[in-house]
Protein backbone atom coordinates (compact mmCIF):
# COMPACT_ATOMS: atom_id res chain seq x y z
CA UNK A 1 0.00 0.00 0.00
CA UNK A 2 1.45 3.27 -0.97
CA UNK A 3 1.43 6.34 1.44
CA UNK A 4 0.23 9.85 -0.22
CA UNK A 5 1.83 13.02 1.10
CA UNK A 6 0.14 15.83 1.27
CA UNK A 7 1.60 19.43 1.30
CA UNK A 8 0.93 21.60 4.66
CA UNK A 9 -1.50 23.83 3.58
CA UNK A 10 0.09 27.19 2.14
CA UNK A 11 -1.78 30.12 3.87
CA UNK A 12 0.37 32.48 2.77
CA UNK A 13 -0.70 31.69 -1.18
CA UNK A 14 -4.90 31.98 0.52
CA UNK A 15 -3.52 34.93 1.83
CA UNK A 16 -2.48 36.18 -1.77
CA UNK A 17 -5.00 35.06 -3.19
CA UNK A 18 -7.46 37.06 -0.85
CA UNK A 19 -6.05 40.24 -0.96
CA UNK A 20 -6.53 40.05 -5.31
CA UNK A 21 -10.07 39.05 -4.42
CA UNK A 22 -10.57 42.22 -2.06
CA UNK A 23 -8.34 44.19 -4.43
CA UNK A 24 -10.88 43.54 -7.93
CA UNK A 25 -13.84 43.39 -5.97
CA UNK A 26 -12.97 47.30 -4.66
CA UNK A 27 -12.31 47.86 -8.40
CA UNK A 28 -15.74 46.73 -9.56
CA UNK A 29 -17.25 48.48 -6.66
CA UNK A 30 -15.42 51.76 -7.86
CA UNK A 31 -16.29 51.34 -11.48
CA UNK A 32 -20.11 51.04 -10.25
CA UNK A 33 -20.11 53.87 -7.95
CA UNK A 34 -18.84 55.79 -11.31
CA UNK A 35 -21.61 54.84 -13.15
CA UNK A 36 -23.98 55.53 -10.83
CA UNK A 37 -22.49 59.12 -10.34
CA UNK A 38 -22.21 59.79 -13.92
CA UNK A 39 -26.42 58.76 -13.78
CA UNK A 40 -26.88 60.91 -11.20
CA UNK A 41 -25.11 63.77 -12.60
CA UNK A 42 -26.93 63.40 -15.84
CA UNK A 43 -30.36 63.19 -13.78
CA UNK A 44 -29.86 66.11 -11.94
CA UNK A 45 -28.51 68.20 -15.35
CA UNK A 46 -32.20 67.39 -16.85
CA UNK A 47 -34.26 68.35 -13.83
CA UNK A 48 -32.12 71.74 -13.75
CA UNK A 49 -32.94 71.82 -17.52
CA UNK A 50 -36.61 71.18 -16.48
CA UNK A 51 -36.89 73.53 -13.74
CA UNK A 52 -35.14 76.50 -16.11
CA UNK A 53 -38.41 76.11 -18.44
CA UNK A 54 -40.92 76.00 -15.59
CA UNK A 55 -38.46 79.35 -14.57
CA UNK A 56 -39.45 80.75 -18.17
CA UNK A 57 -42.99 79.77 -18.44
CA UNK A 58 -43.40 81.92 -15.12
CA UNK A 59 -41.71 84.85 -16.20
CA UNK A 60 -42.63 84.99 -19.88
CA UNK A 61 -44.69 83.67 -23.17
CA UNK A 62 -45.61 80.21 -21.93
CA UNK A 63 -46.12 79.02 -25.48
CA UNK A 64 -42.70 80.03 -26.49
CA UNK A 65 -41.27 78.60 -23.63
CA UNK A 66 -42.88 75.16 -24.35
CA UNK A 67 -42.08 75.11 -28.08
CA UNK A 68 -38.52 75.50 -27.29
CA UNK A 69 -38.19 72.77 -24.92
CA UNK A 70 -40.02 70.67 -27.30
CA UNK A 71 -37.25 71.84 -30.27
CA UNK A 72 -34.40 71.10 -27.83
CA UNK A 73 -35.27 67.66 -27.42
CA UNK A 74 -35.04 67.88 -23.29
CA UNK A 75 -36.98 66.15 -21.14
CA UNK A 76 -38.95 68.70 -20.53
CA UNK A 77 -40.93 68.24 -23.39
CA UNK A 78 -43.13 66.19 -21.15
CA UNK A 79 -44.34 69.42 -20.08
CA UNK A 80 -46.38 69.82 -23.92
CA UNK A 81 -49.77 71.44 -23.36
CA UNK A 82 -52.47 71.37 -25.79
CA UNK A 83 -54.52 74.62 -26.75
CA UNK A 84 -56.76 75.34 -23.60
CA UNK A 85 -54.79 72.81 -21.11
CA UNK A 86 -53.53 74.12 -17.96
CA UNK A 87 -50.84 72.95 -15.65
CA UNK A 88 -53.59 72.80 -13.17
CA UNK A 89 -51.70 75.85 -10.46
Amino acid sequence: MTTMMFAPLDFDHREKRSDLHRAARLEMLHERLAKRLDRVERAVDEVERAAAVLVDVTHGNATEAFEDAIRSNSSAAFLHLDAGQTLGL
